[in-house]
């Protein structure tokens, strides 16, 4: 179970209350993947975000890596904001423990924490003018 004590040391959570952290928290489901466990794959469909508790992930278009995330950062905004596929395959590069939301409670969680909302947004907005540029 993902608790608010661990989203209040992830920058993206900053300067929510702690009722607003639990909430969050509630919305979240915990899960530990495997060193080389496939997270998401290029191209297909996308079903969460998912934001890295501890561990790190690597992140690959085609056969190239192109970044590694670690703890605090987050993945998977891109596409179901702006309804796409995936534009990147991301593995775990580590043993890693992460927080997913699916797709159906993603659009309430940014409704609630407008906060968040407008950090997400902004993040989605960058990597998709980098994807094009």
């Amino acid at each position: 179970m993902v608790t608010s004590t661990e989203l209040a040391s992830i920058e993206l959570f900053e300067g929510l209350t702690g009722d607003e952290l639990a909430s969050c928290a509630e919305m979240m489901n915990e899960t530990e993947v495997l060193t080389g466990e496939k997270l998401t794959t290029e191209d297909d469909y996308g079903y969460s975000f998912i934001v890295v508790l501890d561990g790190a992930v690597k992140v690959k278009v085609g056969e190239e890596v192109i970044a590694e995330m670690e703890s605090g950062d987050y993945f998977g905004e891109v596409a179901l904001l702006q309804h796409q596929k995936r534009n990147a395959t991301v593995f775990a590069a580590k043993r890693s423990k992460l927080a997913k939301i699916m797709t159906w409670d993603f659009e309430k969680f940014l409704e609630i924490n407008p906060l968040i909302k407008s950090r997400v947004a902004a993040a989605a907005a960058a990597r998709a003018a980098q994807d094009q540029g």
